[in-house]
């Protein structure tokens, strides 16, 4: 499959949004290692099997071929640093992480939303990839903590889905969920975005990743690509890749290696997505006037710098 192919395979496989989990295991020195993966299932119930995969380029996979155990540690919403530290290769991966040894020595990450110790049961030729079969000696889970989730090239969070529009309308004005606050900011949320992304993909050809990407760096000019991985939430290869996509379009310049900076063209596409989204802001708020439009501005953000 040629790159063009292939990195269109890949946006298509982004399309099912998937865990994050970081796959650990001990190497022949007894060194811990760990390896992000988004392929993690499960398998049987009786006996209970679970399986991943590694690809055969990773520097880990003669590591996982060869051990008895591993740990798969479902990452929680707050644990978007130790995806992509476990995602990059040449570095010290547990130096900052709260970890304690596990079956097999392999490490357990602290405050994880869940985590299965496993006996490696068989493994598979998957074309570029092993595929990891693993029989589950214990595990454990918190429900207090929300899993991680990827999809579309970004990180991503688990929400219930709300009541739909018209079920909504025949509660009761009086109940409990017609007047709390945060199911419905989760109703508006999801109803402002669920008809503005397609808009930008219809009307500019610009995805939803795309559209964070450049709002970030036409406000910013010239930024690191440190400082967009720490705010656009998208795990470093898919982000380099969209960036590219965006330079390639002629929209950015990578000034140097770790600069992205915005172009004349960049700037404009910018420009013209800002008014589009203001346009369909002011159509989406025009029945509260002027003053309620700037005290709920004011409002969400007072509410979202209380919770940090």
């Amino acid at each position: 499959m040629n790159p063009e192919k292939q990195k269109d395979f890949r946006r298509a496989l982004s399309q099912f949004p998937t865990g994050v989990t970081v796959i650990t295991a001990v190497d022949s020195q007894g060194e811990p290692i760990g390896v992000t993966a988004s392929s993690f299932n499960s398998v049987s119930m009786d006996p209970p099997l679970i399986l991943w995969s590694v690809a055969r380029s990773a520097y880990s996979a003669t590591i996982f071929e060869n051990a008895e155990h591993f740990v798969v540690n479902v990452l929680g919403k707050h644990q978007v640093d130790i995806s992509n530290t476990c995602a990059r290769q040449g570095e010290d991966k547990f130096a900052q992480i709260d970890w304690h040894p596990g079956v097999g020595n392999a490490p357990i990450i602290a405050n994880t939303a869940a985590y299965f110790e496993c006996k490696t049961w068989n493994l598979y030729d998957g074309g570029d990839h092993i595929i990891v079969v693993g029989e589950v000696l214990d595990y454990s889970h918190d429900e207090s903590i929300m899993p991680l989730v990827f999809a579309r090239g970004s990180y991503s969070l688990v929400a219930p889905q709300p009541v739909s529009s018209v079920d909504a309308a025949n509660l009761p004005e009086d109940g409990f969920l017609a007047n709390y606050s945060l199911y419905q900011l989760h109703r508006a949320y999801n109803s402002y975005s669920a008809e503005l992304y397609p808009l930008l993909i219809s009307e500019f050809g610009i995805s939803t990743e795309e559209w964070r990407l450049l709002t970030l760096i036409a406000d910013t000019g010239d930024i690191s690509f440190n400082s967009i991985l720490s705010l656009v939430m998208q795990p470093e290869e898919e982000c380099r890749i969209c960036l590219q996509d965006l330079a390639n379009r002629g929209y950015l310049d990578f000034t140097n290696e770790d600069h992205v900076s915005i172009n004349r063209s960049g700037a404009d596409i910018a420009e013209r997505l800002f008014m589009f989204a203001k346009s369909h802001e002011e159509n989406a708020l025009k029945r509260l006037s002027k003053e309620q439009q700037n005290e709920l501005s004011t409002s969400l953000k007072t509410v979202a710098a209380a919770f940090g």
